[in-house]
């Protein structure tokens, strides 16, 4: 997809040069407006990647069209272009977020790096939200994830406890063979490419049994696999396990299934026993059965989610900018390589520690603790002077639950 810059310019001979010779060369869409209203009004519905915007227009100048679109929350990276460079202009221009400001003449090379700058800057920050964004997103997922475990009921909340898929499929086997007093319990996976139905966990098994395999097409699991619907065989008939020569008096067996198809079979077992089980207890299994399909399914989220937050935090550690984030107490939670490099940190010692006790500038402090500031797109930016007089750029982003995201970056 071309990347979209808007030019506007009330003179026709610049807006063409600056599309014919600087833009479209290189590949971009070009969008141009003859007066500040036009150029608005263009900025705001089509909402390009890169605006050039001259200062001196009719309608609004450069200035006063930035100052609308920050008032509308659209952060759209700018360049002004102005006939007289003035200090205030220049300042009102930079805290208006500029990405850079040219004099008059144009300078044809100076005007394309810095386009090239700008929209790759762009491109870096919408990589770093978009990143950060799916780690919220994962985290926000596995939080619901862990709220729907702990509402089930009894037995199955022990299950919760642990994302580990081998202790938690080994727990599960243990908690049906509890709640409805079985003597043996497995859980039965599906082996695809062999059509078999494979013991993964089991309770009481002797090892001749947890080694056996059953075929999904001749025996009593693979039936309940393919119908996906529970079997229970009571004391009354002596049915022969498929998987030893000893008899049964009693079993269930119930479906697990994930997003309607059936992964395994759930299963207790009375050899001894002469009671059977009722129908209270086969409830209760494909209760547990459900549960245990849940906790297969959130254990493997949970070990792709890590691996995202290893490639995360591992980006995280790359981008240049300093990035800090604190807790809803305004405590230290995250600081990358850039941001320990800039306050002279080693290690991860400040974590959980009051932001004050990392950062010394009184107003950049309390800009991190003004959430009443903050625009329509949820974030505040500054400059500041900070470390031996140099200048530094700060954004502050809200994000879930009362947590602040904090860049600087370095402007000289």
């Amino acid at each position: 997809m071309y990347e979209r810059v808007l030019v506007i310019d009330d003179s026709q001979e610049i807006r063409d040069f600056l599309a014919e010779n600087i833009l479209r060369p290189k590949g971009f869409e070009v969008l141009v407006a003859s007066d500040g209203i036009t150029g608005l009004e263009l900025a705001i519905t089509k909402e390009p990647d890169l605006m050039i915007t001259d200062q001196q227009m009719p309608g609004l100048t450069g200035l006063q069209l930035l100052q609308k679109l920050r008032e509308r929350g659209l952060d759209i990276p700018a360049i002004l272009i102005t006939g007289e460079g003035s200090e205030d202009t220049a300042v009102r221009a930079f805290r208006l977020g500029i990405k850079d400001y040219i004099i008059k003449p144009i300078d044809v090379e100076e005007l394309s790096a810095s386009v090239d700058d700008a929209l790759r800057e762009g491109r870096l920050k919408k990589e770093r939200d978009q990143l950060v964004e799916q780690l919220m997103e994962s985290n926000s997922q596995l939080q619901r994830r862990a709220q729907e475990l702990n509402v089930l009921y009894g037995v199955g909340k022990s299950v919760s406890s642990s994302l580990d898929l081998e202790e938690v499929l080994q727990r599960v086997v243990e908690a049906a063979v509890y709640v409805v007093g079985a003597e043996e319990g497995s859980l039965m996976l599906l082996d695809e490419d062999r059509g078999e139905l494979y013991i993964r966990a089991s309770k009481n098994l002797d090892s001749k049994a947890q080694s056996m395999r059953k075929r999904v097409t001749d025996s009593l699991a693979g039936q309940v696999l393919q119908t996906k619907r529970a079997i229970a065989i009571g004391a009354d008939s002596q049915w022969k396990r498929t998987h030893t020569a000893l008899l049964v008096k009693s079993l269930i067996y119930v479906p697990l299934i994930l997003q309607n198809k059936p992964i395994g079979v759930l299963g207790v077992t009375n050899q001894v026993k002469g009671l059977p089980f009722d129908s209270n207890d086969t409830r209760a299994l494909s209760a547990l059965g459900g549960y245990a399909t849940i906790a297969i399914n959130n254990a493997n989220m949970y070990h792709a989610m890590a691996n995202e937050r290893t490639v995360l935090g591992e980006v995280m550690e790359q981008i240049e900018d300093a990035v800090i984030v604190i807790d809803e107490d305004y405590r230290l939670s995250v600081l990358n390589a850039s941001a320990r490099s800039l306050f002279g940190v080693s290690g991860d010692h400040v974590l959980g520690r009051p932001i004050m006790d990392l950062i010394d500038n009184v107003d950049l402090v309390r800009m991190v603790s003004e959430p009443e500031d903050h625009n329509a797109g949820g974030y505040i930016e500054r400059d500041f002077t900070l470390f031996n007089n140099h200048h530094y750029r700060a954004r502050v982003n809200l994000i879930e639950g009362g947590r602040r995201f904090i860049s600087l970056r370095r402007l000289d």
